[in-house]
Parts: structure tokens; C-alpha cells; sequence
């Protein structure tokens, strides 16, 4: 983590920067008021070469927009959209807690498929009101204006410390009205989460969405990839002509009907899909038991609690730094944005957020003992969740009998008593809310050694399992599968960035006009 050189951005302080990436920088940043009043929120500033660029400013201005229409509690609120100094960004929401790829990664560490059913269903549940939200818009004269999604994915759902699942990154959605700016044949969001009528480049509706909600349950349950491919054309191959394996292949007590659910949502067919994401995530309840908020935010502390110390040192000792001066409110000028609804404000918005970690740099653990107070009492919890489920997977299920509340459990935030949260931006490449990568701890800089450059470039594969965002000398080359990407002749140092920001370095050389196959990369 990073202070920035410029220290404020419009109205905002920037406390501390969080992430960077190829096309935005993301910033805790302070909001200051009248009579010592301060507000926490995530700013996310796109790079200035990008915000020069008419086409893609044209862009961001038009999806940021949209975003910031949206208030509901299961989407990440978007406050304000403005320009400072010609620089672009957007101040959001800051959530304290874990993406739900994150949150499931830890809780499949324990091989607890019972846990993990209440814990998808209880997700899925929150992620489909927020999506439904979306797709049911209107506009002040009562229109009809549905936003779908289009990047639903498990880095774009995220479970707060409260069991609250927002939502993320609409910056990649478009009106089904067709705006001003949609160009044919532009798809957006990632690959192995898309729908076969959004990779044909086809117009999309809200079972798209339903879709990838499909793919990220199913996933969940079977504890591995759905699309997991070497290319993108074996990506779109398997989407679009292969059979979808059953669950129970991969978790032979998954209940038959969960499967059929699922299967149904995942039909290449939009007509034979459920007609929406809540009538989806219904189904899915009917037949699973569902984690309550109590209970997934019991998970979320008691499976995350050495990251959620972690961040909120880190970000407790940028905000015990001496304040500067607050900023000029008047500084920024500001795009009109229309203001948050109650709905938005019935969640606490201590934090915005995605899957993107930003690791310790200068901090120590919280008390081992309290550390290990918060894992036993949280983890009782999570007990009842398993023995509802286990319960439901042999014997059935009672869709109108709740799952038992769980004990409460020590709240995270005692063993860290400041929030703090891992941020991240959207990340489609052609898109306003742009990728970005983690922030890592600062080691000593080293000197990156000059690509010895030919007149014929070569090319480079590399896959990886999960999936990891590549770079080559700095340079973002892309997401995996990566499959004959162009690059210079010479000698080049890749670096590969997980979604939890693990890295891995390596150095490659690339021959003129030869394929150099890096393999795939295992965790």
C-alpha cells in the first residue's frame, strides 16, 4: 500500500492506495464535513491517458451512469461519478469483507460440501434480489429501463462481515435499450461465466445473468471450474456444444433435484432457463437449505479471520496518520448523479469492494487469543449450517423451515477494531470501471531487464489454475487462458497475479515467429 503523490481528488482525501492496475487506481479515500464529519469510501481514479481518450470517456461517463442509478442492498452503491482536473473517477461504497471466490476457497480447505450447499443457496439468494433489482428498473416516468449484468462471476458477489452479499462492477452492464455508444459485436465480461447468447454477440436479457449465476453454483457445489479450458476457443466450444457434467459426478451426495436446478439454469436455450434470477434462486431454495446473513457472516469471520486482521491494520494505521487538510468541496466538477435511496442506506457502508487483497506490509496479527476465540465461536455456527444441510441432503427438505440462527460469534471487527476490506475495480478491458490488479506489499524495486526486441514478434500460451491475470514486463497481457499472444522477440519477465494477490515471477524467452508454452500454472 501506497500513498498517492496527489493527496486529494475532488471532495476526497486519499488516505491510502490500494490497487493498480492497467486502466485505474483504486484509493481509500475520506470524506470530510462540517463538525469533524468523515465518510470512508473507495475511489476509483482511471489512468489519464485513459481519461484523454474521447471514445472511452464517452463510455465511462455513459456506464458510470447506470451504475450510480442503482441503490439497493445487494448491489455496491456507486455515489458519485466526476471529473477533477480532467481526471475521471468514481467514489463507491467501501464493504468489509471477502469475494465470494475467496470465502468459498476457504471453506472448501475444510471439504465441508454440506456447509458449502447452505452457504451457495444463502449467496445465491442475496446476489439474485440484488440482480433482479437491476433487471426491474425504471426510469422516473415509470419506463422500463432493465440493466443485466452481463460479468457475473465469483469476484463480482462479495459477502461483507455482516453476511450481506453486494453485488459488484455494473460498470460492465448495458441498457437492453440499445444506448448511443453500443457498438455490435463488443462482448463484455469474463469468458467461462458468459452466456452462449452474449458470446454469439447476440442481444442479452436478464437470463444471461441467470446463466452465469448457473455457472457459479455449479462450480460451488462440484468444487471445481465448469469451463475450464487450455484456450478461449475450447472455452467457447465447451459453452456452446458440450453437455454440462452432473453435479453428482463430483459430489455424488449432491440431491438430484439441486442438480436439475442447476442444469435447468444452465440450458444454452434462454426460453428453457427459469424466467429470472429470483425464480432461479427460489428453485434453489426449495430444495437446499439456505445460510442466513447471521450465518454467512459467521463464515465469512471465522473461515477469513487472518485476512480481515490483516487488512484492518493496514488501513488503521493510514487513517492514524496525521489528516491533512480537508479538500475543497468546490475543487471537483461534478456529474449529476442521482442521490442514494433509504435502500442503500439500510446496509452499513463502511466499505466498497471485490476480490482484489492487499497484503500486510508493516503490521502484526491481532492477539492469538482473540484470533482463536473469533475462529471456535464462529466456527459453532457454521456447525449448525452443516447439521441443517447434512440433514437436508439425506433426508429432505422443508422449504418453509428455516435454517436454524446460528450461536452469535465474536465479531471479527473486536480482534481488528477498524474495518478495513480489499477492493476491486470491474474487469473487462474495454470497460470505464477497469481492471485492476493487487497492490502488494513493497519489496525493494529491482530493475526489469530490457526485452531484447526482433522485427518478428513471437507468441506465448500460459493457462493457469484458478485462473490468474498475466503480465510481461510490467504490461498487462491479459486473463487466462492465454492462448498465441503476440509479444516482442527477447527475453521478458512475466508475472502471474491470482485474485487473492499470490504472484508468481518467471522469466520467458521468445523467439521470432516460434510459440513458447509457458504450461499451466498450479496453485
Amino acid at each position: 500500500m501506497a500513498v498517492h503523490a496527489r493527496k486529494s481528488i475532488g471532495r476526497y482525501e486519499l488516505v491510502i492506495e490500494l490497487a493498480r492496475g492497467g486502466m485505474a487506481e483504486l484509493f481509500l479515500g475520506r470524506l470530510h464535513g462540517a463538525g469533524g464529519f468523515t465518510k470512508l469510501v473507495a475511489i476509483k481514479r482511471i489512468l489519464p491517458q485513459l481519461a484523454q481518450d474521447a471514445q472511452f470517456k464517452d463510455m465511462f461517463l455513459y456506464e458510470g451512469r447506470l451504475a450510480a442509478r442503482l441503490a439497493h442492498p445487494n448491489v455496491c452503491q456507486v455515489f458519485e461519478l466526476a471529473e477533477d482536473a480532467g481526471e475521471l473517477y468514481l467514489a463507491m461504497e467501501y464493504l468489509d469483507g471477502v469475494s465470494w471466490d475467496q470465502l468459498l476457497a476457504a471453506a472448501t480447505a475444510h471439504d465441508d460440501r454440506a456447509t458449502i450447499l447452505a452457504l451457495t443457496a444463502g449467496v445465491i439468494a442475496q446476489a439474485a434480489e440484488g440482480l433482479h433489482y437491476a433487471h426491474a428498473l425504471r426510469d422516473p416516468d415509470g419506463r422500463a429501463t432493465p440493466i443485466v449484468h452481463r460479468d457475473v462471476s465469483p469476484q463480482n458477489l462479495f459477502v461483507t462481515v455482516d453476511g450481506i452479499c453486494k453485488v459488484l462492477d455494473f460498470g460492465v452492464a448495458k441498457m437492453m435499450t440499445d444506448g448511443p455508444r453500443t457498438r455490435s459485436g463488443v462482448i463484455k465480461g469474463k469468458l467461462p461465466y458468459m452466456a452462449p447468447e452474449q458470446i454469439r454477440g447476440e442481444p442479452v436479457d436478464p437470463r444471461a445473468d441467470v446463466f452465469s449465476l448457473g455457472v457459479c453454483a455449479w462450480e460451488a457445489l462440484a468444487g471445481e471450474r465448469l469451463y475450464d479450458r487450455a484456450t478461449d476457443f475450447l472455452i467457447w466450444k465447451a459453452i456452446m456444444e458440450e453437455d454440462v457434467p452432473a453435479i453428482a459426478s463430483r459430489w455424488p451426495q449432491c440431491p438430484p433435484a439441486i442438480d436439475a436446478v442447476i442444469r435447468r439454469a444452465l440450458d444454452r436455450e434462454p426460453g428453457h432457463r427459469p424466467e429470472s434470477v429470483r425464480a432461479f434462486a427460489a428453485e434453489l431454495a426449495r430444495h437446499a437449505p439456505v445460510a442466513h446473513p447471521e450465518q454467512l457472516g459467521a463464515a465469512v469471520r471465522a473461515l477469513c479471520a487472518d485476512r480481515l486482521a490483516r487488512r484492518a491494520s493496514q488501513v488503521a494505521s493510514a487513517l492514524a496518520a496525521p489528516d491533512d487538510v480537508a479538500p475543497d468541496a468546490s475543487a471537483a466538477q461534478t456529474i449529476a448523479v442521482p442521490p442514494a435511496r433509504d435502500a442503500a442506506e439500510t446496509v452499513d457502508m463502511h466499505v466498497r469492494a471485490k476480490s482484489m487483497v492487499v497484503r500486510r506490509a508493516d503490521s502484526e496479527p491481532p492477539p492469538a487469543r482473540s484470533r482463536v476465540g473469533l475462529v471456535v465461536g464462529a466456527c459453532a455456527g457454521l456447525a449448525v449450517i452443516a447439521a441443517v444441510a447434512i440433514a437436508a441432503t439425506r433426508g429432505g427438505h422443508d422449504a418453509a423451515a428455516p435454517i436454524a440462527a446460528a450461536p452469535a460469534a465474536p465479531d471479527a471487527r473486536e480482534a481488528a477494531p477498524t474495518p478495513a476490506s480489499a477492493v476491486t475495480p470491474p474487469d473487462a478491458a474495454v470497460d470505464a470501471a477497469a481492471s485492476v490488479e493487487p497492490k502488494l506489499a513493497k519489496a525493494k524495486p529491482r530493475p526489469k531487464p530490457a526485452p531484447s526486441v526482433t522485427s518478428e514478434p513471437g507468441f506465448l500460451s500460459i493457462d493457469s489454475t484458478p485462473y490468474a491475470t498475466i503480465y510481461v514486463d510490467g504490461k498487462r497481457l491479459g486473463d487466462t487462458a492465454l492462448y498465441r499472444e503476440a509479444v516482442p522477440a527477447g527475453t521478458h519477465q512475466v508475472r502471474a497475479v491470482l485474485a487473492d494477490g499470490r504472484e508468481r515471477r518467471f522469466t520467458v524467452k521468445i523467439v521470432g515467429g516460434q510459440l513458447h508454452n509457458a504450461g499451466k500454472l498450479t496453485w
